[in-house]
């Protein structure tokens, strides 16, 4: 089986009928059921892990999953973690000390869970898993098979029903904030958002967050009262006490968050300082070239886009360059709202497409994003591409200046296809 069969077999399970994810509220248990049955089945390797740390929240959950697992390997200690969904490759989505799965690996694991899929499906009373239950469900096995001693898990949407929550047992439970995202799926509003996502609190857990709001704050300390565990919440601090490799003033806020928790682990601070410096989170404003800058980004909800275009500001107005635009968006999101912010950056040209060429993802209309962008941005020179490869070429061209940047933003899919082609 080469690489490329083994990722479209995964892919082709999509196609399958099932019950989506959060689709019917009175329901939600049967996700996490249909995932346990098939665990079952592979003998149970999600409770052969020592120890988890499992995050969610609406921003910074992929970085404070990086930050963890650097501090975590700087302290000596076997780690895994988990990044969805994947910047350029599947294999991305499991990572242990320093390096990625490798293809030969994933394959290996696809022929293995193969026949216990089609074991599942004869057998078991659910219907079949989704993409994202059988590539926890790979992560599982592979840190079984390397013999991880601590494994950070990051949550994919929401938390109490989502399929790393299967977990029987956690020592931290991480979360980061609470923002609009995934806006009826989860939750209608921020407080049924937190309900969601304070579903990762379970017994004997420890809980961090550096959620101020009071409402919200309180929804998350009610599930720790609940559950009987402590909750720390994070509290800036006025002095540095680190180095970091990664760009955005909100980095400093989730840097601080993890060295609350590894300090809480007693972890060293000088570990902490060397994880915290070698951490590096791939598509969150990534300079990817220089001249011209190219700065790939993931961002794909409000609360991101904020942090993206403060930081971007940061950068234009310490060197007096013109930023030049592309996007793309997923069909569900906030797409307005987030266009209004990215126009306060004046871009010179925008190039819009689709976020991914993925036929399993719904994309945003490129066209209705323009006629947006038109109104919003009447000076600035916008085109359509269906093409991301096309975008970047054309986005290149316009960049006169050394100086100018290209900022690739609104998809982790769009800036994980652009990155196969800077």
């Amino acid at each position: 089986m080469t690489f490329d069969q083994a990722y479209n077999w995964l892919l082709s399970l999509s196609n399958m009928p099932r019950k989506e994810y959060m689709s019917d509220p009175r329901k939600c248990g049967w996700y996490l059921k249909r995932l346990q049955f098939f665990l079952d089945i592979l003998g149970n390797p999600e409770k052969k892990i020592p120890h988890y740390i499992h995050v969610t929240g609406t921003s910074g959950k992929g970085s404070t999953v990086s930050f963890l697992h650097s501090i975590l390997h700087a302290s000596g200690k076997k780690v895994g973690s988990t990044y969805s969904p994947h910047p350029t490759s599947i294999t991305e989505r499991w990572r242990i000390g320093n390096a990625y799965m490798t293809k030969r690996e994933f394959v290996e694991l696809i022929e293995y869970i193969k026949p216990k899929l089609d074991e599942y499906i004869r057998t078991t009373p659910y219907d079949m898993l989704s993409f994202f239950e059988l590539t926890e469900a790979i992560g599982f096995v592979y840190f079984v098979k390397k013999k991880i001693q601590w494994c950070v898990l990051e949550v994919a949407c929401g938390g109490r029903y989502d399929a790393s929550n299967i977990i029987p047992h956690k020592d931290i439970a991480v979360i980061t904030n609470i923002g609009l995202d995934h806006v009826g799926i989860i939750g209608n509003n921020k407080l049924e958002i937190a309900h969601e996502k304070a579903g990762i609190i379970k017994t004997n857990c420890t809980v961090f967050t550096s959620e101020k709001n009071k409402k919200i704050h309180n929804i998350i300390e009610a599930e720790c009262k609940k559950k009987k565990v402590s909750l720390y919440t994070h509290s800036s601090r006025s002095e540095k006490i680190f180095d970091l490799n990664v760009l955005g003033k909100h980095q400093i806020k989730n840097a601080e968050l993890c060295f609350d928790i590894a300090k809480y682990l007693h972890i060293s601070k000088k570990d902490i300082q060397t994880g915290l410096k070698n951490a590096h989170q791939p598509l969150r404003m990534e300079i990817v070239s220089q001249i011209p800058m190219i700065i790939l980004d993931g961002a794909h909800n409000p609360d991101k886009i904020k942090s993206t275009v403060e930081t971007t500001s940061d950068i234009l107005r310490s060197e007096k360059k013109e930023v030049h635009l592309i996007l793309g968006f997923s069909a569900d999101k906030n797409i307005l709202k987030m266009l209004k912010s990215l126009s306060t950056l004046k871009p010179k040209t925008i190039a819009v497409t689709k976020n991914t060429t993925n036929p399993f993802r719904k994309v945003a209309d490129p066209q209705q994003i323009a006629k947006q962008l038109k109104k919003l941005l009447p000076k600035s020179n916008i085109e359509i591409f269906l093409d991301p490869k096309d975008a970047l070429a054309w986005s290149k061209k316009q960049t006169k200046k050394t100086s100018d940047i290209i900022l690739v933003t609104g998809s982790i899919f769009l800036s994980g296809e652009v990155k196969l082609h800077v």
